[in-house]
């Protein structure tokens, strides 16, 4: 060591507070001794950290006696002065295993650095979680002797709960365009015809992965629409910019994995202080749930209108072929109160398909079903035949199948084999591999024995049934003498 009487003085006079702070310290109350005797090297080092706005630490000697600069006085809070010339793992106890394995591992000649270390100090009366980037290297004597360790200490607490704050921001934000069906945002520089897609909506709908920040041409964005509605969103976004209106417009995007969904894009033409369109900002709703609803009312009013329809047809041909059997008007009235009673038993087994919803877990026979739907257009039992191996039914098959042989009852009793007296129908089914084949045969001597010559609703509404709920296909043959369908399910759909 190389005693200098003055170079205290000169802290003092030159270190400011901290420096004054350091000088006065009672040094040789610490393993370092007094502060005269301090090596060439500690002075120097302890000089540099002093006129450094960057806080700094030097921790000297196997236990880490601390040296610090004003910058690292901030950090320690409430605990400056106390904890100058104290051992690091006694200044700061709730770090001590930290402060150890740094002086371990310094002092044997490694350096060590962290970004973002997590703490939880007690340096202002209670517990904080704070975060710091540190930088840890070996002091080292002109001979090669490791004396301490120098600390960089940049606490980075307030920039760590800002990506926090940020981070769960975004959470927030997500969530809610999530709740409220949002896709994305994207602002199109018309000047440059560079689109930008937020993050989300690019992840959803580009087709290739881009940087939001990049963009892309605008051109890149409309090939996800639908070629359909593309010639009308382009018209839209031209009269939106002409007239300085708003833009609101639906239409179908393509996602990444193919499917389309409804979407309802909003956004506003912005201009430049010589009035040319400048940019172009908006945002999408996905509105698919809300598009399917509307089509499923639609479906629906269409239906209830064709069963209207359907319902006084039957009830018409009902009374004429009861009026032609019934030999008293009593006789009469109980056929026919009798046969609007079925009537209704089978509206009871289509109305939960009509009106989208089951009627509960139970399951229905199939003969059960097709002879309930056929009651109340059958007179005599020997002109209908229904077979075919005991099969159940659930609630989702059994509505469907009743939509279907509804239809089909329907037409017979007004244009095929039942609408006549000679006119005879046999049902069947047989169960094949993977799938139950059933058969609807019509001989129809009085009856129409060639197809309609278009198709109604009733025609639409079986393939919709078929194909939709029950994943099958269904045939016509109108060669026997009156029509012969056959319908092929797969049979674990009959059990759904």
């Amino acid at each position: 060591m190389t005693p200098s009487s003055d170079w205290a003085g000169r802290l003092a006079s030159r270190g400011g507070e901290i420096g004054r702070a350091i000088a006065n310290h009672d040094w040789a109350a610490t393993p370092l001794g007094p502060i005269e005797g301090w090596s060439t090297t500690l002075k120097a080092i302890v000089k540099l950290i002093i006129g450094s706005p960057v806080p700094q630490a030097l921790l000297v000697g196997p236990n880490g006696i601390l040296i610090y600069n004003a910058g690292y006085a901030q950090i320690c809070g409430a605990r400056h002065p106390a904890v100058l010339g104290t051992p690091v793992c006694e200044a700061w106890a709730e770090a001590a295993a930290f402060n150890r394995n740094v002086l371990d591992t310094v002092l044997a000649g490694a350096t060590q650095t962290y970004t973002e270390q997590a703490f939880v100090l007690y340096r202002n009366g209670g517990p904080e979680d704070v975060w710091f980037d540190l930088s840890y290297s070996p002091i080292v004597e002109e001979d090669g002797e490791r004396i301490g360790v120098h600390a960089i200490v940049v606490e980075t607490t307030d920039r760590v709960r800002s990506q926090q704050e940020l981070a769960r921001s975004r959470e927030r934000l997500a969530f809610a365009l999530n709740s409220n069906g949002m896709i994305g945002t994207w602002d199109w520089h018309i000047g440059s015809n560079v689109f930008y897609p937020d993050a989300r909506l690019a992840e959803l709908f580009i087709s290739e992965v881009i940087s939001p920040e990049e963009g892309m041409p605008v051109e890149r964005y409309l090939e996800a629409i639908h070629p359909d509605d593309l010639p009308r969103v382009q018209a839209a976004f031209r009269e939106a910019i002409a007239e300085k209106d708003k833009y609101s417009e639906e239409y179908r995007l393509r996602g990444r994995d193919g499917s389309w969904r409804w979407v309802i894009a909003r956004g506003e033409c912005l201009y430049d202080h010589e009035g040319r369109p400048a940019r172009f900002p908006g945002a999408i709703v996905d509105i698919t749930e809300l598009k399917e609803s509307e089509e499923a009312r639609s479906i629906l009013l269409r239906e209830l209108n064709h069963r209207v329809k359907n319902i006084f047809a039957v009830v018409s041909g009902l009374v004429s072929m009861t009026a032609r059997t019934a030999t008293t008007p009593r006789d009469m009235a109980e056929a026919l109160r009798g046969r609007l009673a079925a009537l209704s038993a089978a509206h009871d087994l289509i109305r939960s398909a009509v009106l989208g919803t089951e009627a509960g877990a139970e399951t229905t026979p199939l003969a059960d079903l097709v002879k309930r739907i056929l009651a109340p257009h059958v007179e005599r039992d020997d002109r209908v035949s229904v077979s075919g191996p005991a099969i159940l039914l659930g609630p989702t098959a059994a509505t469907s199948l009743a939509l279907v042989f509804h239809e089909l009852a329907t037409n017979a009793a007004k244009y095929g084999a039942l609408s006549g007296e000679a006119g005879t129908l046999r049902v069947d089914w047989v169960v094949m591999s993977t799938d139950v084949a059933l058969t609807w045969a019509e001989q129809s001597p009085e009856g129409v024995t060639s197809p309609p010559s278009h198709r109604g609703f009733g025609s639409q509404l079986i393939e919709m049934s078929v194909q939709r709920q029950l994943k099958g296909a269904l045939t016509h043959d109108w060669s026997g003498g009156g029509l012969t369908a056959v319908l092929v399910v797969p049979a674990d759909h009959l059990a759904r």
